[in-house]
């Protein structure tokens, strides 16, 4: 259940957050229709003035007031009442469990800590996926969208981490305290994309990135990847700061992040090409499939379940892990239907994980 706000000022701040962290207000491209986001095209085509814009034929949400006001009272009232209905009792793995896993999982695995967040393990190195260890996605400690459960590990647990990467800006991405409690951050390389080097200080290294930027740390290599979304965290810096997907290799396997994205006809498809031939294919994708309804207000942020299986196979994962999805109520959608969706639309792709669950990854 969903804590109350203790005032108005506390639930109008948090209709705010909820639409930082869900959909935009539409920002049609001048931009072609169709296109292709090859590395042949000119670039940068997604840089404009005084920001940053999604490839051209990105899907676009139609401008409505009406509809971003419904949506807004709409959230803010589940996010007090708290849902209609609740996750499975199994949907967190025991904590007695969690360490037990990763000690017995392959050379390489990834474990979800919740949302986006996961422990990448490939060989010898610890990537952490957009960290959001804190009780709500918001900046303040008394409104927004409240944490379902608690993550599956504790900051600090977590004293031997490589690296981080940040998909983009939004409060459930980006969490200010994770980054400044995470131990030995100064060992740490932090990877963000363009423009989030300010919230990263205090790391031992720090790349901002453009799309199809890689970042080598010894054997380890992060490729930036374009994703189709939007980026801020005040009403007044929209678009300012870049998003993005990206890819962890190093081992003999490569994971994928989709961050928040909505689908594209061209974009992964072309994400999936670059990968074959850099890295040999995807052997995981973590795919984004929560936050997508009402589809008329988060279509063009978000994909729905099947969109992110599409996305998957365009992209020619092995297999595929919904996320974002079971942490935080960000949308309208029930609990446990983007999980459902997405593991009827994947079939034996899907690798739906509890909490805290551990998955050890194929070798190509």
């Amino acid at each position: 259940m969903i804590n109350q706000s203790g005032s108005l000022f506390g639930i109008v701040l948090m209709a705010g957050i909820l639409a930082s962290c869900g959909s935009p207000p539409s920002l049609a491209s001048d931009l072609p229709e169709n296109g292709s986001i090859s590395q042949s095209a000119q670039l940068p085509y997604h840089h404009i003035d005084g920001g940053f814009q999604n490839p051209p034929g990105s899907p676009a949400r139609t401008k409505s007031v009406f509809k971003t006001l419904r949506f807004f009272a709409q959230a803010v009232s589940r996010n007090i009442a708290g849902p209609d209905d609740s996750l499975p009792a199994d949907h967190v793995l025991p904590t007695s469990e969690v360490q037990e896993q990763l000690d017995q999982s392959g050379p390489n695995s990834v474990t979800w800590i919740g949302h986006a967040t996961f422990l990448v393990k490939l060989g010898d190195y610890r990537i952490l996926t957009d960290p959001m260890f804190s009780k709500r996605a918001s900046p303040f400690s008394f409104a927004g969208p409240e944490r379902l459960s608690a993550p599956a590990l504790d900051l600090s647990e977590l004293t031997d981490v490589d690296a981080v990467v940040i998909s983009h800006s939004h409060y459930d991405h980006l969490d200010l305290e994770s980054l400044q409690d995470l131990p030995n951050k100064e060992n740490v390389t932090a990877i963000v994309p363009l423009g989030l080097g300010k919230y990263v200080q205090g790391f031992g290294a720090i790349h901002e990135v453009d799309w199809y930027d890689r970042v080598k740390i010894g054997d380890l290599e992060v490729s930036a990847y374009p994703a189709i979304h939007w980026s801020s965290r005040t009403p007044f810096d929209q678009d300012e700061t870049l998003w993005m997907s990206y890819a962890i290799h190093a081992n003999g396997a490569t994971v994928y992040h989709t961050g928040d994205t909505e689908t594209h006809p061209t974009v992964f498809k072309d994400i999936g090409k670059d990968m074959q031939t850099r890295y040999g294919g995807c052997s995981l994708g973590l795919m984004s499939i929560g936050a997508y309804a009402p589809r008329e207000f988060m279509y063009g942020a978000h994909m729905d379940p099947e969109g992110g299986v599409a996305i998957g196979r365009d992209l020619g994962c092995q297999e595929m892990v919904p996320m974002h999805w079971g942490t935080f109520i960000l949308s309208f959608e029930p609990l446990v239907e983007p999980a459902e969706r997405f593991e009827k639309a994947a079939g034996d792709m899907s690798r739906r994980l509890r909490i805290g669950e551990t998955l050890s990854l194929k070798a190509f």
